[in-house]
């Protein structure tokens, strides 16, 4: 089940109070019990007051914005994003641009459009520097929202537990509540049952406490499908049907289309499959009418299930083959692709911060390292000087002595700790093998120093496994992690020294051969190729066998210029090789 909010504590000063809630977190309860109000109230805040201070601006515009998309008003959604544009490009303002790019990514990810999870990632980006903490969780917050509603678990876990953690020292009970909600969707969607109940128990908690009962009841429609996979189907129908009543009353489409699917599931758990057919066959026309395209591929997923207990076959057959077609055209290798790259760049400028934090503390611990040894030599001196304190001068000389030792030591593991910061930056940590920031630097010294004439040309290789997600979601993550780690051991083995193997993206792979020529390079795709079909996998992983589809290009300087026209061409060959059938290798003939 999707991410169902889109708050942030980033409103300085409410635009109204709530009643019950909190001044603090008045309008992010408003966003959700009126908006209609709140789109109304902004719209006269911004005609009658020209000179809005910007930062004030920013955030009635991401409200006016946030309510827009819960009542699916897309024009007010759209003079939001189209005003914070606007900001940003006038003050400079990150937080602006950050803003307005979230707007748009929970847009696409409603709507089913592509590119919505890479957008969220852009807009984290704009802020990733930032030293304002309130600015840096809100900013977590949301791209653990974004692959929530993403539905990718394993990539939403760490970012929510960021989040949470960064509320938690702000004392920002509401951040924490919408975080909490989150975990919540995400362990369900791992069959984490019990840790899903109480991340929800606690997120309903903190929103009562908060007297914000409308989320509170919001938390409890999503855990009203745990409720069902637990075999409680009447508590499930109840905090289903008192969700879609407040929903239905706010006028909250995304929301409301939801609890309805949830309440056709209890109809089914309760052994009335007409019925519950019938529900969600009503949700899924009008999340179509609604233009929740985004929605659909679970809405029809439940409605093939539903079909299927009802004997309704053919129904059945044609939703399962429509899920197909939403989820191929949404997630292509393009966009795959583009995503792990931002998913990339994001994490190792996490890791590059961390790594500055730790060497700005170590420049503190040299300079007090120095201060204590002039400290200790003055001391040293004036004790000297001194002829009846030398007893003492002594003393103090060896206890300063003793404290620049341990600043010494001190300062020495910090710097094997940032040393070893590094090399984890260039490592997968799953699979052992170069990730893919190495394997940018080692392209990028290859393209830089091309090969003088007659030596054969660099090869590149782009591996991406065929059908993996069969085994991640038949056999489970940590079965799919193994494959993985046997598989990438075969590539390091067979490849040796002919070159370098990395793992650029989940199970995307790319193996850098340089002055290898094209020939060799083929033969060695071929050997990849067959290799990994032939290895055997865990009986736990659920199949045989697993393949790869390959795609190979040769760096040529009047073709690619650069390594960007290089991993062009190559991906144009592994779609080839995807197009033609996949298990097997392609060459590229591309010019970049």
């Amino acid at each position: 089940m999707r991410g169902w909010v889109w708050a942030a504590g980033l409103l300085l000063a409410p635009l109204a109070w709530a009643d019950q809630v909190p001044p603090r977190y008045a309008e992010h309860d408003r966003v959700l019990t009126e908006p209609q109000a709140v789109i109304q109230q902004v719209r006269q805040q911004l005609d009658r007051d020209e000179a809005l201070d910007p930062a004030r601006e920013r955030d009635a515009l991401w409200w006016m914005g946030t309510a827009g998309i819960n009542i699916g008003d897309d024009a007010a959604l759209a003079e939001a994003t189209l005003r914070l544009d606007s900001l940003s490009h006038a003050h400079h303002d990150a937080a602006a641009a950050a803003a307005a790019g979230f707007l748009r990514a929970r847009h696409l990810l409603e709507s089913g459009g592509q590119g919505g999870l890479a957008e969220a990632l852009r807009a984290a980006a704009q802020v990733q520097d930032t030293h304002d903490d309130a600015l840096a969780a809100w900013a977590t917050f949301q791209l653990c929202d974004a692959y929530t509603m993403d539905e990718n678990a394993e990539g939403a876990v760490p970012v929510c537990l960021r989040a949470e953690a960064a509320y938690r020292r702000l004392a920002d009970s509401w951040g924490m509540a919408e975080t909490e909600n989150n975990l919540g969707i995400n362990y369900a969607s791992q069959q984490r049952i019990d840790d899903a109940v109480a991340m929800y128990q606690r997120s309903r908690q903190h929103f009562s406490a908060l007297g914000a009962d409308a989320w509170a009841a919001s938390v409890g429609d999503n855990l009203a499908r745990v409720e069902l996979q637990r075999g409680r189907p009447a508590a499930a129908l109840a905090l289903s049907q008192e969700s879609l009543a407040q929903e239905e009353a706010s006028g909250r489409v995304t929301d409301a289309l939801l609890s309805r699917a949830n309440i056709a599931r209890t109809y089914a758990a309760l052994g009335q499959p007409e019925e519950a057919l019938r529900r969600i066959s009503g949700t899924v026309e009008d999340a179509r009418r609604a233009g929740k395209d985004g929605l659909l591929p679970d809405l029809l997923q439940t409605r093939s299930e539903m079909a299927e207990q009802a004997k309704h076959y053919r129904q059945a057959l044609a939703d399962a083959r429509e899920v197909i077609g939403l989820i191929s055209a949404r997630r292509t290798p393009a966009s795959r692709t583009a995503e792990a790259t931002l998913e990339a760049r994001y994490a190792e400028r996490e890791r590059e911060l961390r790594i500055r934090e730790l060497e700005r503390e170590n420049r503190l611990k040299d300079l007090a390292l120095k201060a204590a040894q002039a400290e200790a030599a003055r001391r040293d001196e004036a004790q000297r000087r001194q002829e009846l304190s030398g007893r003492m001068s002594w003393l103090v000389a060896a206890a300063m002595l003793v404290v620049a030792l341990l600043l010494y030591l001190l300062l020495s593991n910090q710097r094997r700790h940032a040393a070893a910061l590094r090399e984890q930056a260039l490592r997968d940590p799953l699979t052992g093998v170069d990730n893919r920031r190495a394997f940018l630097e080692q392209a990028s010294a290859l393209v830089a120093h091309r090969p003088p004439a007659g030596v054969p040309a660099h090869v590149l290789m782009l591996i991406d496994f065929d059908h993996f997600k069969r085994i991640n979601d038949g056999a489970g993550h940590p079965q799919g992690d193994r494959v993985l780690v046997e598989v990438s051991a075969f590539l390091r083995e067979t490849v040796g020294p002919q070159g370098l193997v990395s793992r650029i993206g989940g199970e995307e792979f790319a193996v850098l051969c340089p002055t290898l020529g094209a020939d060799a390079g083929m033969r060695l795709a071929e050997s990849l190729r067959a290799g990994v079909a032939a290895l055997p996998l865990p009986a736990e992983a659920g199949a045989g066998h697993i393949t790869v589809s390959i795609g190979v290009a040769l760096f040529d300087a009047a073709r690619h210029r650069d390594l960007d026209g290089w991993m062009r061409a190559a991906d144009a060959a592994l779609y080839s090789a995807k197009s033609f059938g996949r298990d097997r290798v392609v060459a590229s003939t591309l010019v970049g």
